[in-house]
Formats: C-alpha cells, structure tokens, sequence
C-alpha cells in the first residue's frame, strides 16, 4: 500500500480492487445494460429528434437531404404533399444523420426512430468503453484505465446522453480512438499507423465541423513529437500521410455542399455564422439555451429570395451581425468569454438539465478527482514527454471552441471524459493500485506512458 492508501476507508479499497479485478467485457456488458435501463426510465415519445431527425427523414421520404424550404422555415418531414422551394442542406455533418436516416428506415415512427438510434448509441458507448480503457493503459496503466472504464460505463452524463439522438454518443468514441491513434502513430515508424489516425480524425470532421481546424494542429504535434523522440527519418513524409488522409472525408463533403448550394463552400457545415451569432450578441446569455432568434434576423430572413444558396445567405445574415457586434464591443465579448468559460466548466444556468442534482454532483466528484489526478501524472511527467502536451491540447482544444461559439451541457463531455482517466488513476494510486510499468499492450507496445507513482509496484490484495 502506499503512504496515501490509509486514508481510504477500508470499505472503498474493497469496492476498488474488485472493480480493477473486472474483465473488460464485464465493464462492457455493465455500460449496455444500463443504458437500456435508462432508456426505459427517459420515455423515446418524449425524446426529440432534433436537426438529425428532420434532415434523416427528408432523405428517407425522397426528398433529399433538405432542412429548409421557402419562404424559410423548417420543411417539415411529416408533411405528405409535395412542397415547393425545398433547399439543398449542409445544415448538420452526414455521419450521425446517416444513422439517424437507417433508424428511420428501419421503424419510421418516432418512438421507433428514437430507439433505433439508442440502440446505435449502446453500441458506440460499448466502444467507448474498450478505448477509454485501451488509452488510459497507455496513460496510466491498468489499474486506472479498468476504473475509467467503469466510470465510462456508469457516469450520469454519458448514460443519460445515450438516450437522446445527439452525435456527441458518436464522436466521443471517435475522439477517443483518435487520441489512441494519435499516440501509437507518435511512438511508430508506420505510415499504416499514421494514416490510420488520419481516418479517424477524417471521421470526426463528419460529426464536429470544428474538427477540421485540428487536422493543422494534430500534424505539428506529430511532427514534433516525431522529432523528439529521435524518428527523424522519413518523419514528414508520414505526416503528411496522416494529413492527408484526414482531409479526404471532410474534402468530399465540402465539395458535395459547394455543387449542391451552387456556390463556393469552404466548411462542412452551413452554421458556423449562426453559432457565432449565438454567443455573440448583444444580451447573448452564452448558452445555447433560451437564445431567441431578434425580429430583425427574422424579417431578413424572410426578405430571403428562393435558392440553393439560401442556407449560405441564410448564415451570412447571422455571421454579419456577430462580427459587427464583436468589432463594436471587444471587451463586452472578452467579458461574456469569460461568463462561457464558466458556463462550461462549472454550470450552465440557463438549462434545467444541467442543474439537476445528479448530473452536478458526479461532476463535481469527477471534477476534483480527476484534476488531481491529471496535476500529478502532469508534474510526473510520463515517458513521452510529447503525450503530454497532446491531451492538453486537446483539453484546450474542447474548452476554447464553447468559448468562441457558445455552451451547451454536451459540449463538455469531452473534458469529463479525459477527467475520468486521471480521476481513476487517482483513486487507484490512493488505494495503492498501481500498474507494473515492465508490462506491455497487445501488439507489443508499451502499456504505460507513465503511472501515478514514481515507483513500479504490483496491485495488493485488499484487505480490511
């Protein structure tokens, strides 16, 4: 035991050691189990679709895939008459829509439609569970990567989210495997390795538009990284490879959207100004939530011509007015910044979900936990020294975009997911649980970048 360990109860070093103790297809089986509980518990009549439904169930009618029609509204997909002046649409990325489109082909009521899509959500959450464990054993070792994993399967955030149609069940896994990716290709000289994170970050530009401003930034990490670790040969060429491959998919999609919108498209999505306006306004909250379109947004949108283009006028009228806001009031925006930042990180005031008590209280658990956790692997320093700075970089990463835009609960799932490998690897180490550092990952990689404890030692048998 360590030095630490006597201070946990006797009672929670039990409960520990059996729960590092569990096969990783029992945590698995755990994580399925209790999301279709949840799914029972949250009625799917009650459940919206959102933009994914709307935009799914156009496609499944025939229709294409169209959010708007004239003269500027919702085309709705329930609708059995033809409607003129449907639009061409890049309102959401393809790759959760699509899902949500074979959930509607499969059961076309909306209760069916809901359920479907939890049934893709149980699956994706299973495959998260298998990779927040993977990363975290190259992280932290076993012992705590087999308490993330546990906590991926039974955090309220994460089962709740399983619930509901939302792409955040289908990028948190795909963030997930790309971090992992991002790590093994640092460590090889594989260019399958390499190009193999490029599709996975290629992937997550389909779900998070945003994404694409990672691709420059994951391809410096790798460079250096490359550099560091004395692999200068032959170095660029694999990252470029890697950036390469992960611009294939967002690059088919944004010139699907520039010959669909009949004008030049340079992102994946059409709501980039929108979301800026969102956040960026005056009286703007921050939040997402109870942010009412001003009737003179309203009445231009509607002053609107018939078009293909509509979305990109639509979108540019929102862009305007948040840039001309941001140039009027820079420390007013600075200010709200700072109001977002606090949103995200601690409450959003502004929904009624995020203050249920459940939802705050694991966070809060989880907040403190995990940042001690992160601070001592930090200060630790792990073997790669560069892994470091990447899942920082990514924790900055998915605080500054809220920041910029706006919050909203899901937007900091990711951060809570990073927090529940170091807040298991701080529970493990305070139990004195910590991983031999000599073992190794299938595949012949080394299992741990570096463990909480300074000193190797074999996982005790608990006792009273």
């Amino acid at each position: 035991m360590s030095a630490d360990s006597g201070a946990v109860p006797a009672a929670v070093r039990r409960v520990v050691d059996v729960a590092v103790r569990l096969p990783l297809g029992a945590v698995v089986a755990i994580a399925v189990c209790v999301r279709l509980l949840a799914g029972v518990a949250f009625s799917a009549g009650g459940t919206d679709e959102y933009e994914f439904g709307w935009l799914a169930r156009n496609v499944v009618e025939g229709r294409g895939y169209s959010y708007f029609h004239d003269p500027g509204g919702r085309l709705d997909p329930t609708a059995t008459d033809p409607v003129d002046g449907m639009f061409p649409s890049a309102y959401m990325p393809p790759a959760y829509t699509s899902l949500v489109m074979v959930a509607a082909e499969v059961d076309d009521s909306h209760a069916g439609t809901v359920w479907v899509t939890r049934l893709f959500n149980v699956a994706a959450a299973a495959a998260g569970v298998a990779l927040v464990d993977a990363l975290a054993r190259r992280l932290v070792g076993r012992p705590g990567a087999r308490l993330a994993a546990l906590g991926f399967a039974l955090y309220p955030a994460f089962v709740y989210g399983a619930t509901q149609v939302s792409a955040a069940n289908l990028y948190l896994p795909v963030e997930l495997g790309l971090l992992l990716l991002l790590v093994r290709a640092a460590t090889s000289t594989s260019t399958w390795r390499y190009a193999a994170a490029g599709l996975a970050l290629g992937a997550l530009c389909l779900l998070r538009a945003e994404a694409v401003a990672l691709v420059p930034l994951a391809a410096a990490w790798l460079a250096w990284s490359a550099r560091s670790g004395g692999r200068r040969g032959g170095s660029l060429p694999r990252v470029a490879v890697f950036a390469a491959v992960a611009l294939v998919l967002p690059g088919a999609w944004i010139v699907r959207n520039s010959l669909a919108l009949g004008a030049p498209v340079a992102t994946v999505t059409t709501t980039g100004g929108m979301n800026l306006w969102v956040g960026n306004h005056e009286g703007a909250s921050g939040s997402q939530k109870n942010t009412p379109v001003t009737p003179e947004i309203e009445r231009r949108i509607l002053e609107l011509a018939p078009g293909d283009d509509y979305e990109l006028r639509r979108d540019a009228i929102f862009r305007d007015e948040a840039l001309d806001y941001l140039a009027g009031d820079p420390l007013g925006a600075v200010a709200r910044d700072v109001k977002k930042a606090g949103l995200l990180l601690v409450a959003d005031v502004h929904d009624r979900r995020n203050l249920n008590p459940a939802y705050l209280g694991s966070y809060a658990v989880l907040a403190v936990a995990g940042s001690l956790g992160f601070v001592r692997w930090w200060r630790r320093r792990p073997g790669d020294d560069t892994v470091r700075w990447l899942i920082a970089g990514y924790l900055a990463a998915s605080v500054a975009v809220p920041i910029v835009f706006f919050t909203l609960a899901r937007y900091r799932l990711p951060v809570e997911m990073v927090l529940l490998v170091f807040a298991g690897a701080w529970l493990a180490d305070r139990c004195g649980l910590v991983a031999d550092r000599g073992s190794t990952a299938p595949g012949g990689d080394a299992d741990t970048l570096g463990s909480m404890s300074p000193e190797p030692r074999v996982a005790p048998q608990v006792r009273a």
